[in-house]
């Protein structure tokens, strides 16, 4: 149990922040290995990348010497990244994409900036976290035996009021949405958000924003943008008519909806 509260904290730690998406590696004039620069802020990153999957590498070299030589030279510094990254046990994508471009980009005036190799990566569901929500989940349930067009509430999904920052005790049922999007790779859904009690249309959308959260959320975790859409109806759908008789009422009308648009 102690283990499972621990993943799940850390999950929502990371996704909390606005995480890196490329990481670049310099070089010295001339050479195929990262500086030592480089290295330190390599070994920094690896501390962090547990959760992390490579996507894309692209090489890249100063403008001096010949385009045949630098196109040369970038590709042996992307094969060195790339054995870097195996020989940490870093997860790399299967369709992980090579590029060198020598020195055929837009350079910076400044050389040495255009010694480099970019990694592009973007986060995933921790595997221990993935077997944990391996079993059937209510939201899977309900996945299972929803058809296109189907709504269904994200239960116990609750945020700070007025705001679009998510309580502590929304982060289990986040994670067995993001484990549904994993094992289910045609699933595509809206993220629809809702308020309660306002009459009249405010400046600042909370819902919009408040669907907009969970979307970032599952892009972070490495769900694909194509398969996600958000919207905010304000309290243009009640559950129960406005203005609500009490708090449980209320409640009812707070929420985020998941539709489904395809499976």
């Amino acid at each position: 149990m102690k283990i499972k509260c621990f993943l799940i904290l850390l999950f929502f730690d990371i996704v909390a922040l606005s995480a890196q998406d490329k990481l670049e590696l310099f070089f010295d004039f001339n050479k195929e290995i990262i500086n030592e620069k480089s290295n330190e802020g390599f070994g920094n990153w690896l501390k962090n990348s547990k959760d992390k999957e490579v996507t894309k590498i692209y090489g890249f070299c100063d403008s001096v010497g010949t385009n045949v030589y630098n196109k040369d030279l970038s590709i042996r510094r992307v094969n060195n990244v790339l054995s870097l990254l195996n020989s940490n046990q870093i997860q790399i994508n299967e369709k992980v994409e090579l590029n060198n471009f020598g020195e055929d980009f837009l350079q910076s005036k400044i050389q040495s900036d255009n010694r480099k190799v970019e990694v592009f990566f973007k986060t995933v569901l921790p595997i221990a976290i993935e077997k944990e929500y391996s079993k059937k989940t209510a939201i899977e349930k309900e996945v299972g035996d929803s058809k296109i067009g189907d709504l269904f509430k994200l239960e116990n999904i609750n945020f700070f009021n007025s705001s679009d920052q998510l309580l502590p005790e929304s982060r289990p049922a986040l994670l067995e949405l993001v484990a549904v999007l994993i094992k289910n790779k045609s699933l595509t859904i809206e993220i629809q958000g809702h308020i309660c009690c306002q009459t009249k249309e405010d400046k600042y959308d909370v819902s919009a924003a408040r669907a907009k959260k969970i979307y970032d959320i599952l892009v972070k975790s490495g769900i694909e943008k194509e398969r996600l859409s958000h919207i905010g109806f304000g309290s243009t759908r009640p559950i129960y008519l406005l203005p609500e008789q009490n708090e449980e009422e209320r409640i009812a009308n707070r929420r985020v909806e998941i539709m489904i648009v395809k499976k």
